[in-house]
């Protein structure tokens, strides 16, 4: 007999109202009754790690298997991710970085089967991208303007650049509580006039077809989408070499991976806001977890220029990432590996080490 894979979701509403975190005892009791209603053979239980054990509760943990999505990095309710992972033989996730992250961080001892994320995408590209000869290198950010995400890093790498004789503009795809701060750091800068802030992009493959490279400082990253939907649409990607980046952009090859090496007070120093930011973090070249550390403007300055240094090179790489994310990001690709190890948890109750 077929495991039921038939598609349910749990919705956070019972009789139209929205149910809220409290009291939690509401919650679990909708969740046993959907368990009841649903059957499900297994739930696939994503991303939230510490809101899992009133799932574990009501359907057993023999019928779930968590899927990490960035969860781990968070601060907040140590126990219950503790206590869930405690629970779970096995479980799933989006990078090598998760994988690690989970056992690294939270000493995770069971089987980790990586599925990496799949882009689907409605705009099949096969043209690469040019180095721009009668106009300005044209920059793109595309993230929610909050301090994980190191936007103000970027405007220090474009008046970088401009210091090294390098005419660039830069377009910002996103909007969040630090924009006015961002603003004011451009203006302090000199260089407004070169930057624009177009707030949330509906249209984002029209975005990054009008770039030519995509800048992603971020300090944390499980995986990096971003930078594979840049790629995908043939832009070679500059980021930081932190987390899942390194996973996503081969360095040299698709873009450039530049190693954060500023701590936190440096950060501050180039008007970054530490609010909010994970306590720790992966460093693949290390394989091991630390606090945040942010990339100096001038290394992603150099990072851009390493990319842009001559024309043959920057279209190789454009058809590079084109080519890298078609092939290793499979959309159907991903759904198979996601569902194969969902069918196996479901016959055996648990997964495979990965060879």
């Amino acid at each position: 007999m077929l495991p039921n894979f038939e598609d349910w979701r749990y919705e956070k509403k019972l009789l139209g109202f929205k149910l809220g975190q409290h009291p939690g005892a509401l919650r679990r009791s909708r969740y046993r009754w959907l368990g009841r209603h649903m059957e499900p053979d297994v739930a696939l239980l994503w991303n939230r790690l510490d809101q899992q054990p009133r799932v574990l509760d009501a359907l057993g943990a023999r019928r779930c298997l968590y899927w990490e999505h960035g969860s781990a990095w968070l601060a907040g309710d140590d126990d219950a991710k503790a206590d869930v992972l405690s629970r779970l033989p096995a479980l799933i996730c989006n990078s090598q970085a998760a994988r690690r992250m989970l056992q690294l961080r939270w000493g995770y001892e069971g089987i980790v089967r990586v599925c990496l994320n799949g882009m689907r995408s409605r705009h099949v590209v096969t043209d690469f991208k040019h180095l721009p000869r009668n106009r300005p290198l044209h920059i793109g950010v595309a993230s929610r303007l909050v301090p994980v995400k190191g936007t103000c890093l970027a405007l220090h790498t474009l008046a970088e650049l401009h210091r090294h004789g390098v005419d660039a503009t830069l377009s910002i795809a996103g909007d969040g509580p630090l924009r006015t701060a961002l603003e004011s750091l451009a203006q302090s800068l000199g260089i407004a006039s070169k930057v624009r802030f177009l707030g949330v992009v509906k249209d984002m493959p029209m975005f990054f077809s009008e770039i030519d490279l995509l800048l992603h400082p971020a300090l944390r990253e499980p995986f990096g989408v971003v930078a594979a939907e840049a790629g995908a649409m043939g832009c070679p990607v500059v980021c930081t070499a932190v987390d899942g980046l390194p996973e996503v952009v081969t360095d040299g090859v698709t873009g450039a991976c530049v190693p954060p090496t500023a701590d936190l007070a440096r950060y501050r120093e180039l008007g970054g806001v530490t609010d909010g930011l994970p306590p720790v973090v992966y460093v693949p070249d290390l394989d091991t977890v630390q606090p945040p550390r942010v990339c100096e403007p001038a290394a992603l300055a150099k990072g851009v220029m390493a990319v842009i240094k001559d024309a043959e090179g920057f279209s190789r790489m454009s058809h590079a990432a084109i080519d890298d994310v078609a092939t290793r990001f499979d959309f159907d690709q991903h759904v198979d590996e996601v569902m194969a190890a969902v069918r196996e948890y479901h016959a055996t109750g648990t997964l495979e080490p990965a060879p």
